[in-house]
């Protein structure tokens, strides 16, 4: 029951980082009509955000392996409070982008400590740990969407949605300064670090989620403000993105215990195929079929354990530097989240938002490209009960 009590703040965070990184994408339209700017200047906030994020991830995931990841998770969090705060209260765009990039700086820590952090304290089920974790993930982004839209048709903004957030950062930072995370065993020489990037596994696993996250952060970002060129009101473009999130989080719930049992690589590119058909099939479908919720939700439920699954793989894979892999698996994430949504916003704008939302089946595939090679030049790595992982062979 103890243990279970400690699962909390992991959720609380979790449900922080989903808010953080996808709020964004249903707040542009209002930001851009704000401050009276194109789609491809309101996009720096995807870049700002991202780039204090990606950053984050690296930095923090080696300074875990080095120093205790409490008081790197503990650093996030303040920050996260910090940047959260200063979207709710800016006055001028400058000010909102420079707030993006301290919250996205805080979410990147927290991001890249949560994961070795919950490992060390339930190591015997790890897979099945992070799918629940990361469910609160998928909650917090159902969350932004929703939220903001019972906000906005109530004559609130953006930044009242913002406001309630960092009122709930500040919680979950109590939270995690109590004293249950157990400290590092022992730092590990710094050549592993070195090593492990000349690994073709651990490079393979970092190319998987630049491209997973090509496709959800691109889709995540530009859905509403495509679904608002095809004439539906903003909010319920809001809603439609939030089905997405949805799947997301109830195929983590779902899925959990199944992914010790299915094998971490096989159940990965069942998700990549799965989301990129459903995404495909959604824009084939058009706005005004009454498949397309089903459809998006279907898209989020396929994709839900790809990155818990990718961190689980990694952290286990490469234990004596576990929170630098959690840190190298997120900061492809990140990367991408900050590279191609606001590359694609200067596509949108210039060839239009349905270009756009066609390259992510595409990028999906390309993970399952990935994952594939990874079968190929993967290695062993233990899991619960004899589940078969799909790589025995070491690179």
């Amino acid at each position: 029951m103890r243990r279970g009590v400690l699962l909390l703040p992991f959720f609380l965070a979790l449900i922080v980082i989903g808010v953080g990184i996808s709020g964004a994408g249903s707040v542009i339209p209002e930001i851009a009509e704000r401050f009276s700017l194109p789609y491809a200047l309101s996009g720096r906030v995807f870049f700002f955000q991202g780039l204090g994020y990606f950053l984050a991830l690296i930095l923090g995931g080696i300074l875990g392996d080095f120093v205790f990841r409490g008081t790197v998770l503990r650093l996030g969090l303040l920050l996260a409070v910090l940047g959260f705060l200063g979207i709710a209260v800016g006055s001028s765009f400058s000010w909102l982008l420079s707030a993006f990039l301290v919250m996205g700086v805080g979410v990147g820590f927290v991001d890249c400590m949560v994961n070795p952090v919950a490992q060390s304290l339930f190591p015997e089920r790890p897979g099945e740990v992070l799918n629940l974790i990361h469910a609160f993930f998928g909650l917090g982004s159902l969350l932004a969407p929703r939220l903001y839209a019972f906000l906005h048709t109530r004559g609130y903004g953006f930044q009242s949605l913002y406001g309630l957030v960092t009122g709930l950062v500040a919680v979950t930072a109590g939270l995690f300064f109590l004293p249950f995370i157990p400290r590092n065993i022992s730092a590990p020489p710094g050549s592993a670090v070195f090593r492990a990037f000349t690994r073709k596994a651990f490079l393979l696993l970092g190319g998987t989620m630049l491209l997973y996250a090509a496709g959800v952060s691109t889709f995540n970002g530009w859905l509403v403000t495509y679904l608002k060129g095809r004439g539906l009101p903003q909010v319920v473009g809001a809603v439609y993105l939030s089905y997405f999130w949805l799947g997301l989080l109830v195929g983590r719930f779902a899925l959990a215990s199944f992914s010790e049992r299915a094998g971490y690589l096989t159940l990965m590119r069942v998700n990549a195929l799965g989301g990129a058909l459903g995404i495909a099939l959604f824009l084939l479908s058009g706005t005004s079929s009454f498949l397309a919720p089903f459809l998006l939700f279907f898209a989020g439920f396929s994709l839900s354990t790809l990155i818990p699954l990718t961190l689980t793989y990694a952290m286990t894979a490469f234990p004596e530097i576990s929170s630098t892999a959690s840190g190298w698996v997120l900061f492809n994430n990140g990367l991408g989240t900050f590279l191609f949504p606001w590359l694609f916003g200067f596509v949108g704008g210039r060839f239009g938002f349905a270009v756009v939302l066609a390259a992510v089946p595409c990028a999906l595939l390309g993970v399952f490209l990935f994952q594939q090679l990874l079968v190929w030049t993967g290695r062993r790595i233990p899991e619960e009960k004899g589940a078969v992982t799909c790589a025995d062979r070491r690179p």
